[in-house]
This record gives C-alpha cells, sequence and structure tokens, in this order.
C-alpha cells in the first residue's frame, strides 16, 4: 500500500526534485523573503518585493529565466465600467463551468494593468507605454510605439479588445449590455524572442538599481522549512550538490510553473492530457510537491489544462474539412481549434515530430485540415477569421520559401499538391481513406446539409479545385494551469482553507483561478497576464500594501 500525503504518493514524491529526508546545508543565508522560480510570476515577485525595499533571494532551478509565450493581457479599469468588470468575471467563470475562484478573477481585474505595466517598463519599453487613459493601446499601430530601446525585442502588435454588446464564439453568446470591460494584449518578440526575453531584461534592469535583490541560477529549491506552522525558508542545491538554507523571515513565494513533465502527477490530476506531447520542459511540480509537503491542498481533480499551438501553418481557426491521420473525417470543424484536444484524444496516435521523451512511439494530437484553391474566392462571411492569400502561406510549406520568418523551421508542414494522392503522401495518410473522405464531404456541400457532423452550411465548401492545400496539425499541451489552492492574494491554503503563514504560490502553481477542464479562450493572453498580476499581488500583501 503506498503512503498518500494530501493525496499524492511517496512515488510522485521521489519522481520530483523535492528532497524529504534531513539535509545538512553548507551555508545559510538569511533574507526576508524568498521566490522560488523565474518566470512570468516569479520576475514580478521577486522584482516588486525589492523595489518596496526587502531583502529578496530568488532562486531558478534554471541557468536563466524562462517563461514561454508571447502575448500577457490586462484589464485597463480606465476604460471599462464598473459593471462591465463585474460581467467579466461572470462571463469568465461561465467559460471556466462555474468553478473558477471569483474572488481570484477580481483581484487580477484589480491589479493586472499594474503588474503589466511593471514587466513593459522594467523589461526596457519605451515611457510611451503609460497610456493614462488607454488612448495609446487602441489599435497595432500604436502598440508599434512599444520599441525596446536599441533592441530587437518590442511589442509588435496587439490583439487587445472591448468587451461590450453581445460578445459571441462559436455557438457560445454573452451580452455586456452597454457596459464594458476593455483588455490590453501586446505581443512581445518576435519569435524567437518571447516574454521570457522581456523578463529576463526586466530582471537585469531591477538588479541594477536593487543590489538587495540577489539571484541563484541553476540551484533548484527542494525542500520547504517550517517552524511553528510558519514557512520560515527552503533548501537549494547547487550543482555541485551542495545544500543552501535560504531563510525567509517575511515569507517564501513559490512560482515554479506546471507539473506537465511529471507522468505520476499528470496522471493523477490531469489524466487527459498524458497522451499529448508537451511544449515545455523540467515542469515537474517541484513547488506543488513542497507546498502540499507543508500542509497546503491542491485543487479538486479536474485541472485546467491548455492545449494550442499556433506555430503550424496559418488559419488554423478556419473550418476547412478535418481527417484523422487515418484520413477519416471525425468532427463538426467549427468545434474551434482550442478545443480540438478533447476530440483528438479519441483519434489515432501518430509518430511525427517534436515528440516529447514520453511519446517516442506516437502520441495523441494530430490532424490534418484539407482545402481546395477556391478558397481564395469565398466571401468573407465565410471565413472565421479571414482570408490569408497563398503568397502568405507559402513559408509554411517546407522548401517553398527560403530562410522564413515569424515561424519555427521545424514546424513548418503545410503542403500544396496538384492532386489529392500527392498530397496524401505528403501528409503521410492512406490516399483510399482521404479519397473517401473527400467524396462524401463534397456530396454533403452539394446538398447543402452536413447530415454527419452538422457543420454550418456556410462554411461548407467543395474540395475540387486543383492545386490542393494540406496543413498536418499537431496540438500539443502548452500548460496546466491549476494547482495548489490559494487565497485572492496568492496564499497558499491548507485542508481547512486557512492561510499557511509565510507560503505563497503564484502563477501556474496556484488556483482554482480557472477551475475547469479546459482554459477559457475569449482574452487573448489571460494566462501570463494572470502570471504577472499574481507575482505582484503576493509581493504587495508580503509588504503589507495589499
Amino acid at each position: 500500500m503506498e503512503n498518500f500525503r494530501n493525496g499524492i504518493t511517496d512515488k510522485e514524491i521521489n519522481d520530483s526534485c523535492c528532497e524529504l529526508g534531513e539535509i545538512t546545508p553548507s551555508k545559510i543565508l538569511d533574507f526576508d523573503v524568498v521566490v522560488v522560480g523565474a518566470g512570468a510570476a516569479g520576475v514580478p515577485a521577486a522584482g516588486i518585493a525589492a523595489e518596496g525595499g526587502v531583502k529578496v533571494a530568488l532562486l531558478q532551478k534554471e541557468p536563466n529565466v524562462v517563461s514561454q509565450g508571447n502575448c500577457a493581457s490586462a484589464i485597463i479599469k480606465s476604460r471599462s465600467t464598473e459593471a462591465g468588470i463585474a460581467k467579466w468575471i461572470h462571463h469568465t467563470n461561465s467559460l471556466c463551468d462555474w468553478r473558477a475562484d471569483t474572488k481570484q478573477l477580481r483581484a487580477y481585474a484589480e491589479h493586472s494593468e499594474e503588474a503589466m505595466m511593471w514587466v513593459l517598463n522594467r523589461s526596457g519599453m519605451t515611457k510611451e507605454t503609460e497610456y493614462g487613459d488607454g488612448s495609446k493601446v487602441d489599435s497595432n499601430k500604436d502598440c508599434a510605439t512599444l520599441l525596446n530601446d536599441g533592441a530587437d525585442l518590442r511589442a509588435f502588435m496587439s490583439t487587445s479588445g472591448l468587451f461590450t454588446g453581445t460578445w459571441q464564439d462559436r455557438e457560445k453568446t454573452y451580452d455586456y449590455g452597454d457596459d464594458k470591460c476593455y483588455f490590453f494584449a501586446p505581443w512581445v518578440g518576435p519569435k524567437p524572442l518571447n516574454v521570457g526575453s522581456a523578463l529576463r531584461k526586466a530582471l537585469e534592469n531591477v538588479r541594477e538599481k536593487n543590489p538587495n535583490l540577489e539571484t541563484f541560477f541553476s540551484t533548484p529549491a527542494v525542500k520547504l522549512l517550517s517552524d511553528g506552522g510558519k514557512v520560515t525558508g527552503v533548501i537549494g542545491k547547487t550543482n555541485d550538490g551542495k545544500y543552501i538554507q535560504f531563510n525567509a523571515s517575511k515569507a517564501v513565494i513559490l512560482a515554479t510553473g506546471d507539473y506537465t513533465n511529471n507522468c505520476a502527477m499528470v496522471d493523477r490530476w490531469c489524466p487527459d492530457i498524458a497522451e499529448f506531447d508537451k511544449k515545455q520542459f523540467n515542469k515537474t511540480g517541484d513547488g506543488h510537491i513542497m507546498a502540499m509537503t507543508a500542509g497546503a491542498k491542491m485543487e479538486n481533480l479536474g485541472h485546467t489544462k491548455m492545449m494550442h499551438d499556433f506555430d503550424s501553418a496559418l488559419m488554423y481557426e478556419e473550418p476547412f474539412l478535418y481527417v484523422n491521420m487515418n484520413g477519416e473525417r471525425f468532427t463538426n470543424e467549427y468545434t474551434g481549434f482550442v478545443y480540438m484536444g478533447n476530440l483528438l484524444k479519441f483519434q489515432p496516435s501518430y509518430k511525427g515530430s517534436m515528440l516529447d521523451k514520453e511519446h517516442a512511439d506516437g502520441s495523441k494530437g494530430w490532424y490534418c485540415t484539407i482545402y481546395d484553391s477556391d478558397y481564395v474566392n469565398w466571401p468573407a462571411d465565410e471565413f472565421v477569421q479571414g482570408m490569408i492569400p497563398p503568397q502568405v502561406m507559402e513559408k509554411f510549406i517546407p522548401g517553398a520559401v527560403e530562410n522564413p520568418t515569424g515561424v519555427f523551421k521545424n514546424l513548418i508542414d503545410l503542403h500544396r499538391c496538384d492532386t489529392l494522392e500527392e498530397l496524401a503522401k505528403e501528409l503521410d495518410i492512406p490516399y483510399e481513406n482521404l479519397k473517401k473522405s473527400v467524396d462524401r464531404y463534397n456530396q454533403l456541400c452539394e446538398e447543402g446539409c452536413d447530415k454527419d457532423f452538422g457543420k454550418p452550411s456556410k462554411y461548407m465548401h467543395k474540395i475540387a479545385k486543383a492545386p490542393f492545400w494540406g496543413a498536418r496539425k499537431h496540438i500539443r499541451v502548452s500548460a496546466g494551469v491549476s494547482g495548489i489552492r490559494i487565497n485572492e492574494y496568492g496564499q497558499a491554503l491548507d485542508s481547512n482553507d486557512a492561510p499557511i503563514n509565510g507560503l505563497y504560490c503564484v502563477g501556474n502553481l496556484g488556483g482554482p483561478f480557472y477551475g475547469g477542464s479546459d482554459y477559457p479562450f475569449h482574452q487573448t493572453g489571460l494566462s501570463l497576464g494572470r502570471c504577472y498580476a499574481y507575482g505582484l499581488i503576493a509581493a504587495k500583501h508580503v509588504l503589507g500594501q495589499l
């Protein structure tokens, strides 16, 4: 019989880097605040605490700052109505299966603007990002002013938006009426630069002005220290195997990210993603396990997953014909790209590229989109996001463009062929099955009714005009965004929902900010924006400013 600690087995603990036995440190260092994890939550937490005048240690098991993604977003209160923000909270909770902690959503809405501006400005963006009433963030043109002085890193576009009137996403609607909730969503990059690049710059700039912030890279935290029910520090382990004790007189803020690379934890708390490849590395749930050994409680089962991959071809939201890797149609293509992972659990695995070490023989998440050359003549209202001309698409065709920009080369997997047979060969799917699927689809298009899967007829277009297009898609797990139960200040909660003195869990380590099985996709950059905000919230709460 395995021993369980708060729902986690000894095996799961032993599979992590955490160490439970007695440890004799070679050195003891005293700080006010210890932050573990230098990412989208940890860097703001450490930087803001240091700017507040306390002595801070920032530990990171990697040799540098690490954060994925290009877009974070914030609610701009000056451009929103109070009722609009309240409706945003209600709307977001509805998309989370009514399982979100609305106090956490409100805390994000209250503090995300300040957190966003902290990251942008500390990373060297110009002061034009100080937009006051929001007048400078209405469009991509305005976002182009968010330049990093003398560097390639910049905010290169914006997907900011205003929730007002009727919001609609496929079959889902929400009515804001005359109320407004505005979110600012600048994209930082361009690729391969990302938010991690900005955070590295931000940390460098903060440390230059605040010597009270010390960083310890390649030093994972392996054990929390407690005294009389209060968390008092952590033990870190250096590359040479020595231990350092980091005392924290005020608090430890854990910001170690998710657990998607810990198979045992995935099997227990988010089995939906077990058969899919992961986009991140070394996300082993260290912080979750350390927090639970200190008495913190994990969120209920059904943890929230983020599954999307925008690196393979363009027009990823267009409801073309979708077939699995056996060449068979399997869904109403109007479902939406971000929910495809749920459908692909029941489709065949495939051994393609970018497999992670757990799926060397193949993984779930593969399918192909098929359309013909007549797509350029479709009416504008028959696209979900809009037509992209062939000459723009060509950079996603292997070998078609020399040194293509804006896309990772190893994910280029769009094909254009004169015959369906050639296309099937390029996509590595059986031609006989693809032809059967296309013939049936064309029949339904002629009839004007999708009797097989119920796709709206306006999106039913025959596949008849050569050359034919096909994109092989690979849905991977971007992140797990559930974890230790926290309150609206980021404090870890015990089994009685009481705060654990001296312990905060922020970013993808804390929750339930979402609570549902799927990450809500109504607002670009909400995940990173939540991380920024809760790094700030935890630091300010420790400083007594909240």
